[in-house]
């Protein structure tokens, strides 16, 4: 059986991902994290209009750049300096895994946190409710922030007015109604930035299951957020030189670049801009996104 182009295609792109050294995976996780800022900055060059409730998907999006990013700065390596121990320290490379860890589980809940507003809805009515709690409870928690300063103070009175404005477009929506009567007055009496839900039900609304690799990643990372004994017994020993910790770091680069592909994805399924805009790359790189997107809805454990 003659094997087709695709096939072709994607044993070429096994081989050559099985070859690749640490600083080659390096180079393509930048240039990913690259790509999805350069197809995003097509909608203000094309002057694209959106929804106000999309106004900070494009924040969302660069706060994922941003970790993304700082996630390559740690794992390039870190070139350690000491005026105590200039001779056994200085000049030293070391990989801060734990770090890029802690930023990897940030840049998950990032995209997670775009999916359960600007993806997982089935209506711009239940997109804007989600979009509106989240901010709503965002500034109802900055009411309790201690201000001394005139700006503060200022900005607390154009945060309560912002909250009632908010308060009053949530009770419009028709997706308000949905919600129990309970949840609806705590709503606007506390605020719920996910709407009654958690992590572990947004990682399974996205697609993420109890056996996919993201979610059980998600809960790896965590236990470095949260300093648990595992985060030190993994770092003990050599695990920080940089010779000895690049296998674990090309994993961590691999799901970073298929969160990178998941954005790219959606930015391309939901404008026509970028969707032409991605159609102008590289037919290699079109095809690296679109099998790593794949990838990250399908790899399982």
């Amino acid at each position: 059986m003659a094997l087709s182009n695709e096939d072709i295609r994607a044993i070429r792109f096994a081989q050559e991902n099985a070859s690749k050294t640490f600083e080659q995976h390096l180079n393509e996780h930048h240039e990913l994290v690259d790509t999805l800022i350069y197809l995003n900055e097509t909608l203000k060059e094309s002057n694209t209009q959106i929804k106000s409730w999309e106004k900070y998907s494009e924040t969302l999006l660069l706060k994922f750049v941003f970790h993304g990013l700082t996630v390559h700065d740690i794992l390039s390596g870190l070139t350690l300096t000491s005026k105590y121990y200039p001779n056994e320290i200085s000049g030293s490379k070391i990989i801060d895994k734990a770090s890029a860890k802690v930023v990897l589980r940030s840049q998950l809940e990032t995209l997670l946190m775009y999916y359960y507003i600007y993806v997982n809805p089935k209506s711009d009515d239940e997109k804007e409710l989600r979009y509106t709690a989240w901010v709503c409870a965002s500034l109802m928690q900055r009411q309790n922030f201690p201000v001394r300063t005139k700006i503060g103070k200022n900005q607390k009175l154009k945060d309560k007015d912002d909250i009632e404005k908010l308060k009053l477009r949530m009770q419009s929506l028709s997706s308000f109604n949905l919600l129990s009567a309970k949840q609806q007055e705590k709503l606007l009496s506390e605020g719920n930035g996910k709407l009654f839900t958690n992590w572990s039900k947004i990682l399974s609304e996205t697609g993420f299951k109890e056996n996919h690799a993201f979610s059980k990643m998600y809960y790896h990372w965590s236990a470095y957020s949260h300093a648990e004994g595992i985060s030190a017994i993994q770092l003990s020993g050599q695990s920080l030189a940089y010779s000895s910790a690049k296998e674990d770091c090309i994993l961590d680069l691999d799901y970073s670049k298929l969160m990178t592909c998941m954005l790219i994805t959606q930015l391309v399924q939901h404008y026509k801009v970028i969707e032409i805009k991605f159609n102008t790359l590289s037919s290699q790189l079109q095809y690296n996104i679109k099998f790593y997107n794949t990838l990250a809805n399908n790899v399982n454990f």
